[in-house]
């Protein structure tokens, strides 16, 4: 069994990364999940999770509780092994995972044609399918134009097929399609986009999470392993945050300062750099039902070089 991280194992420099940032342990998993464990998909020991999670602030207690919320959830599926509980990802929590993926670790975005995708909720949708699909949308960029209406300029076509499929509203959701009229005024639509996606809130959280990030780009290759690990699931941690108050648009429809661009751009310069040691750390330390942790590099190559939808 290899031999287990311990909270000491991340400096007190590389710690500080976190002060002020709010580390639910249920939320910080699915991150770990997302970015460590879907692209190999292993059950992870329990208590190698548990010493994945120390340095973060995450007692045994906090983690066991939220490993058993996600497995009932159905994020999770527990496997034992002896007197050892593994937990992978569900068919459901992978597919959750995976979709989320495909906007975490895209590239640029592809150029708009102009066209807007429309989601219209029946009116007698009931609330137990209303909201956790509201949910869903808000997460892939949709915005809430009105009750029940969700636009978004970009939709990958088939996310949102499998959204609709989840959440059984295959019958209760129309899909259209919609472009401006040239004849009428634009200032509307801008003025429409800046209110219903919050770009000013969202404009902040970006520079903030830049702030944070920014510098640690040069150091990266100087990280120990466990350093390193530690930055990485941070970063992606609170990209994920941010990136869920972000609708994704479209250049076109974006100012020229939109701070998401450099945001990107650094997140994905920073997770290169952190890769090898990361990765290499993570063989070291994870105990799995299989055994050994399997190598994703070429996969986790290939994140953030990708167009958005490809």
């Amino acid at each position: 069994m290899p031999d287990l991280l311990k909270p000491e194992g991340v400096s007190p420099a590389v710690t500080r990364l976190a002060k002020g940032l709010k580390l639910g342990a249920g939320s910080l998993l699915v991150t770990m999940y997302g970015d460590v464990i879907a692209p190999r998909p292993q059950a992870p020991w329990l208590g190698s999770l548990i010493a994945l999670s120390a340095p973060f602030g995450l007692s045994n207690r906090l983690v066991r509780t939220a490993i058993f919320r996600l497995t009932a959830d159905d994020w999770l599926e527990a496997t034992r092994v002896g007197r050892k509980s593994f937990y992978g990802l569900s068919d459901a929590g992978l597919l959750r995972v995976q979709h989320a993926g495909k906007r975490i670790y895209a590239g640029a975005s592809p150029a708009w044609d102009g066209k807007w995708t429309l989601v219209l909720l029946r009116n007698d949708t009931r609330a137990s399918m209303r909201q956790p699909l509201r949910r869903e949308l808000l997460w892939e960029g949709f915005g809430p134009v009105a009750p029940g209406v969700f636009a978004h300029p970009n939709a990958d076509q088939g996310s949102l097929a499998e959204i609709l499929l989840a959440a059984g509203a295959t019958e209760h959701a129309a899909v259209m399609r919609a472009e401006s009229v040239a004849s009428f005024s634009r200032q509307p639509l801008e003025q429409l986009i800046h209110q219903i996606y919050r770009l000013k809130e969202v404009a902040q959280a970006w520079q903030a999470y830049v702030r944070r990030f920014a510098s640690w780009v040069k150091e990266a290759p100087s990280l120990s392993a466990a350093d390193a690990f530690f930055v990485r699931i941070l970063l992606i941690h609170e990209y994920r945050r941010v990136l869920l108050r972000d609708p994704g648009l479209p250049d076109e429809l974006l100012p020229a300062d939109w701070p998401g661009r450099e945001a990107r751009a650094g997140t994905g310069a920073l997770y290169a750099a952190l890769l090898p040691a990361s990765e290499a750390y993570l063989r070291a330390q994870m105990e799995t039902e299989a055994g050994t942790f399997q190598s994703a590099i070429r996969v986790l190559r290939e994140r953030f070089t990708s167009r958005f939808h490809e």
